[in-house]
């Protein structure tokens, strides 16, 4: 079978570092045959597409790149974030499939709409949400998977869940994200790294009962309206009745609480910025420190050039980024009373490889299996049964960041179904 040809809308730092490495090392699966990339101009110190892929086709315009890809190819759309979603609406409608960066737009409205376009096409729509992918969030699910036939999770049932992309960056970088207006173009931290956080979340536990946010200027730089700070806490309903085996069977936990945020001002050293913070029933897990992938792409890493270690922290790097500390409950060592709680097992973990890769094999192979569909229905099928990352999904994390914002504007807690 073919590799699936591809047009890369944009050259930015989106597309070198987290998208085109990925085409080059899956050939089997992808051949990388377009790139768009509007004209530099004279003495541009800009990377220039022409010069780094001297095989591909490097085009002005939207209207170029759709014309010169064959249909069922795939687009993926790197530019900034308002153009996501007329985008990925107009390579649709010319049958192609679509991978977007985050956001994909602005509202869940829109979102839905992408879903019932692509769901009429027969064709794949997805969105780069490569942070569930990430290494330190692998590893907290798997800590967090209970199933009915296996011993009980070591984190049992999560109560607070804290989760952070906190940066000491002093001096804003003046790019577009930091300049342009967040509820028509996509400014503002919430937008970028924000739209990860809520993911994360809502990829595991679904959408929250209720929404409060903050939304600030911090470091008073730019203009005043676009965020580098911001904080939301998220709440869930109740729990189940607490299963026999519990400390307090037959009681209900107050629901999940989930906080997240970012900001611009957090002075620790990289590995000591806080990542995860996740309380549950049998056990805790804490972890600073960013998954090592993005640094890697960075320095010319790809999962086809170093196998064997991308994804993984080197030996030398400090065991406050490599390790994450797991507090578990000894809950089989005596009885428990009010009197004389459980006692704690403290230990570190090492963390699961980052998995960036696995988003582009599941994409890949989802658009070849629909492909071989007889219908735009089987495709549509076809693509629900094996897509890992649905727009349905994507539409719900939408309505959560928009809510933020609606919560921080009005000072008050709002609820998902409002």
């Amino acid at each position: 079978m073919s590799p699936i040809p591809v047009a890369v809308l944009g050259y930015g730092n989106s597309a070198r570092t987290f998208h085109i490495p990925f085409l080059q090392s899956l050939p089997e699966l992808y051949a990388l045959k377009i790139v768009l990339q509007r004209p530099r101009s004279e003495g541009s110190t800009s990377p220039n597409a022409t010069a780094d892929l001297p095989d591909v086709q490097v085009v002005p315009d939207i209207d170029a790149a759709l014309a010169a890809l064959p249909e069922n190819g795939l687009v993926i759309i790197t530019t900034d974030n308002a153009s996501h979603f007329p985008y990925a609406e107009r390579a649709l409608k010319d049958k192609k499939h679509v991978l977007v960066e985050k956001p994909v737009a602005l509202d869940e409205k829109a979102v839905d709409q992408l879903a019932e376009l692509a769901r009429s096409m027969g064709k794949v729509c997805t969105v780069y949400q490569n942070r569930r992918f990430d290494g330190d969030y692998l590893t907290l699910k798997s800590l967090l998977l209970n199933d009915p036939a296996s011993p009980p999770s070591a984190l049992g049932l999560p109560t607070y869940w804290e989760s952070r992309f906190d940066r000491f960056r002093p001096i804003a970088k003046g790019g577009w994200r930091e300049s342009v207006d967040p509820e028509s173009e996509g400014g503002g931290m919430l937008w970028d790294l924000g739209a990860h956080l809520v993911d994360q979340v809502v990829a595991l536990f679904g959408p929250p009962e209720t929404i409060f946010g903050t939304l600030r200027n911090q470091r008073g730089q730019g203009p005043p309206n676009v965020d580098d700070d911001w904080m939301a806490i998220l709440t869930y309903p109740s729990s189940h009745p607490l299963p026999g085996d519990a400390f307090a069977p037959g009681t209900r936990l107050g629901g999940l609480r989930v906080v997240l945020g970012a900001t611009c001002l957090s002075t620790h050293t990289d590995a000591q910025q806080p990542r995860f913070r996740v309380e549950g029933t049998h056990g805790s897990y804490i972890k600073t420190g960013t998954d090592p992938q993005e640094g890697q792409l960075k320095l010319g890493w790809t999962p086809r050039t170093h196998p064997d270690t991308f994804g993984v922290y080197a030996e030398d790097e400090p065991a406050a980024l490599r390790l994450a500390r797991l507090t578990t409950s000894q809950v089989d060592s005596e009885e428990v009373t009010a009197t004389k709680p459980p006692k704690l097992a403290v230990g570190e973990i090492p963390i699961l490889p980052g998995r960036y890769i696995d988003l582009y094999t599941n994409l890949g192979e989802t658009i070849l299996a629909a492909d071989q569909s007889a219908s735009p229905k089987e495709a549509a099928d076809t693509i629900a049964q094996r897509l890992a990352i649905s727009l349905e999904q994507v539409s719900a994390s939408t309505r959560v960041l928009r809510l933020i914002r609606t919560s921080a504007k009005e000072g008050r807690v709002v609820r998902f179904a409002e």
